[in-house]
């Protein structure tokens, strides 16, 4: 071979392949690895200077596919070597499964009719509120016993008894104002009378007050014969001060009948009875006024309580059953990010995608499945937990205020009834609220069971991403 024609032959690799040679004696050298190498030739034309390292390596870099090779190389190694191609494999798998197991549970308890979470929870109010419904039919029932009993043995004696009160108030604040003329003047035979009626008033409400608890107890034994027996009858009618009230307005009575009496006949004779003597009875009257009010407000104490009853009862508004409205689009970009994770597992096992690839698309696409599962973890947070939380926190405040309510009802009319009359007692205790199990939907709790999967995916997947990338 000639000076002219013979070549420098440069290898970049320790790896070669068939050499062309003039010399048909040459041995031929079989590469050893699994990459091509390639050679490089340069005309003896050249210069030493072109002949250096630095501008070599930069005509290898410049003219050939050396980086190319490089990842054909690593995406070759990535697949010979069983334990480096499985770590990426399993790290896919488990990406996979726990997207899977986060769709499945936003599916099962969320968007699945049949199982979710929000069917459970409209179960359980709609389950509270026909609770409620049948407290409150309950109650009503009892508030007719309590009503029939009320109408038939008692109404009768304390609107008589009222009714009465009620005309001695006028006739007493008429006659104080004739008591009063009586200083400057002569009365009238009218006025008189006046004053005459309100004494035969006094009398007449002297006997019925005499006769009041007497008649109240010929009720009460009365009602043995009934079907009712001796429950809910209202035998302390007049409870707390109002019995004392009722004592100090029988004695007063009789101090101003005495007085009515003088004075009647003092004014009868044309006598001017002594002005410390009318001071006194004008006194006593006014006093005595106050005192047949609030004895009045005392009698119609325990129908007021049975009214106000019925009243809260009948009035009542329940709950409605909870609803929640899956986020339909976020739901299918979901599952859609699941397909596209089966989709590339898929091809790079069945080596139809490099590992180059497949790094370079969850490089891309990783950050929007995060974000995806991201969005759908916080609308379900905000428009159901939250919303849930408002939902409970709301039912929780009607339940307890309807209960402290209906029991402190009953347990104000249960102070009326007699010592020995366990009725509404047994009426608070067959109360279904207190055989109610215990739920607790702590939003924290329920929060802990769906991030669990959203976090295991978010992950795997920047693992592979982060892997995937060499």
């Amino acid at each position: 071979m000639s000076t002219e024609r013979r070549m420098f032959y440069v290898a970049y690799n320790a790896c070669c392949k068939w050499l062309d040679s003039d010399n048909a004696t040459e041995a031929k050298q079989l590469c050893e690895c699994v990459n091509e190498c390639e050679m490089m030739s340069f005309v003896p034309t050249i210069s030493s200077g072109r002949l250096s390292p630095s501008v070599i390596l930069n005509s290898i870099s410049d003219s050939s596919d050396i980086p190319v090779r490089f990842v054909a190389a690593m995406e070759t190694r990535n697949r010979v070597e069983t334990s480096v191609m499985m770590k990426t494999v399993s790290l896919l798998n488990d990406t996979i499964e726990a997207h899977r197991q986060m769709w499945n549970e936003v599916s099962r308890e969320y968007v699945d009719a049949g199982t979710s979470w929000t069917t459970a929870l409209s179960k359980l109010l709609t389950s509270l509120a026909d609770m409620m419904r049948g407290q409150i039919a309950y109650s009503m029932s009892l508030l007719s016993i309590l009503n029939d009993v009320y109408w038939n043995r008692v109404s009768y004696l304390v609107n008589g008894l009222s009714t009465q009160l009620e005309e001695c108030l006028s006739l007493i604040a008429e006659v104080q104002i004739i008591i009063t003329r009586a200083q400057l003047r002569t009365l009238s035979n009218k006025e008189i009378g006046r004053i005459q009626l309100l004494l035969d008033t006094y009398l007449y409400l002297k006997t019925t007050l005499d006769d009041f608890d007497s008649m109240l107890v010929a009720e009460s034994d009365e009602m043995l014969k009934s079907s009712h027996n001796t429950h809910y009858f209202p035998g302390h009618l007049l409870i707390d001060n109002c019995n004392r009230l009722f004592e100090n307005i029988n004695d007063s009575l009789q101090w101003q009948i005495r007085s009515l009496i003088s004075l009647n006949t003092s004014y009868t004779t044309n006598i001017k009875p002594d002005k410390t003597e009318v001071d006194d009875i004008l006194f006593n009257m006014t006093d005595f006024r106050s005192n047949v009010t609030n004895l009045t407000q005392c009698l119609l104490s325990y129908k007021e309580e049975l009214d106000s009853f019925e009243d809260q009862l009948s009035t009542l508004t329940l709950t409605a059953s909870f609803k929640y409205e899956p986020p339909t689009m976020l739901l299918r970009m979901f599952n859609m990010d699941g397909e596209w994770l089966d989709s590339i597992t898929s091809q790079y096992i069945a080596n139809s995608l490099s590992k180059l690839y497949l790094a370079t698309a969850l490089q891309a696409n990783g950050s929007t499945l995060l974000t995806n599962a991201d969005r759908l973890y916080s609308d379900i947070e905000q428009s159901l937990f939250s919303k849930v939380s408002d939902h409970i926190d709301n039912q929780e405040k009607n339940m307890v205020s309807f209960y402290r309510d209906l029991l402190a009802r009953v347990a104000s009319l249960q102070r009326y009834m007699f010592t020995n009359d366990a009725s509404l007692e047994l009426f608070m205790r067959r109360l279904s609220i207190w055989r109610m199990p215990i739920v607790n939907f702590q939003k924290s709790q329920v929060l802990f069971i769906f991030s669990v999967y959203q976090g295991l995916f978010s992950v795997q997947l920047c693992t592979v991403c982060a892997i995937g990338s060499v």
